[in-house]
């Protein structure tokens, strides 16, 4: 290649350099210069999160001063008896249906919510709640909507709902005793029985709520033994391990849960699923240190506690 040629290549080589350069420029630019593009509705991201702190603490002020009626921490007998735990229409992990004895237990007749769990932090210390939306940009904002004193508490890990129940004298409940407190003893789908109705508890659908709603809201969402939100509303942290084919091993009296895993379980929807992942039989399995605003729980204990 002559040295005519070369200085010609060189030469349009540089012209592209200079081309791209003068683009990046123009694209990435002082943030001044795009401020008419961004729209009269635009606010600064930290406009907004200042906003959502403010609000935040107006309602965690709420949530310190209200005092719950010891209606909310009534708890209601689930008696001795045999159920049917699984299901043959659900997922591996809930077959096969089995024939199940369980002592007397009592079970919250609500979820834990926001006002009881602060006067625990009150008296304890414990740490807050992590309230985080990662959902969408909306929910993220709207995050001081969940802050409510009769809201079920979320944000809060297994570790946080085991020492709640454990100050309050109680335990979190087997996932053996939360799915027969449930459905009862005739096999529902969900707590009202078999028909399959959205509306009846706090789920995506026209329920009128846009996320948690108070614990005593839902009234249709009951089970046999008149236990509110077992459905809806959050899901439940219990105590016990998840193992895949647990319900194939586990003991056919007061079964426990296998000794060891990776995840504990989950059990019931929340305001973001589907009536079909509402189903009694349906698991559900997280990291024990895991909080986000779907997850709460309820607590349980042993009928010769009471």
């Amino acid at each position: 290649m002559s040295k005519y040629l070369i200085g010609i290549y060189l030469a349009l080589v540089l012209s592209i350099l200079v081309i791209i350069q003068i683009g990046i420029r123009q694209k990435s630019g002082p943030p001044s210069l795009d401020i008419q593009s961004e729209g009269k509705g635009y606010t600064p991201l930290a406009k907004k999160l200042e906003k959502v702190a403010e609000a935040s603490q107006k309602a965690e002020i709420e949530v310190k001063q209200t005092q719950v009626d010891d209606e909310f921490d009534s708890m209601l007998l689930i008696p001795a008896g045999e159920f049917f735990m699984g299901s043959d229409e659900g997922s591996n992990d809930a077959k096969p249906v089995r024939k199940v004895y369980l002592d007397s237990f009592y079970m919250d007749k609500y979820e834990v919510t926001f006002a009881q769990f602060y006067t625990f932090i009150g008296f304890t210390g414990h740490r807050k709640p992590r309230l985080a939306g990662y959902l969408s940009s909306s929910v993220t904002e709207d995050l001081p909507l969940f802050l409510k004193p009769l809201n079920p508490v979320v944000g809060v890990s297994w570790y946080d709902a085991v020492d709640y129940c454990q100050w309050k004298g109680k335990r979190l409940p087997t996932e053996a005793e939360w799915e027969k407190a449930a459905e009862g003893t005739d096999q529902r789908k969900w707590p009202w029985g078999n028909e399959e109705r959205s509306e009846y508890a706090n789920l995506l659908g026209d329920d009128g709520a846009l996320y948690t709603a108070p614990v005593n809201h839902f009234t249709r969402d009951v089970s046999p033994y008149g236990v509110y939100d077992l459905a809806g509303n959050v899901m439940e942290w219990v105590a016990d391990w998840y193992d895949q084919d647990s319900y194939r091993m586990l003991p056919v009296s007061n079964p426990v849960g296998v000794l060891y895993g990776e995840h504990r379980i989950i059990r019931g929807a929340s305001w973001n699923d589907s009536i079909k992942r509402a189903q009694t039989s349906i698991r559900f399995k997280m990291y024990p240190e895991y909080r986000d605003v779907t997850i709460g729980f309820r607590c349980a204990k042993s009928g010769s506690q009471r």
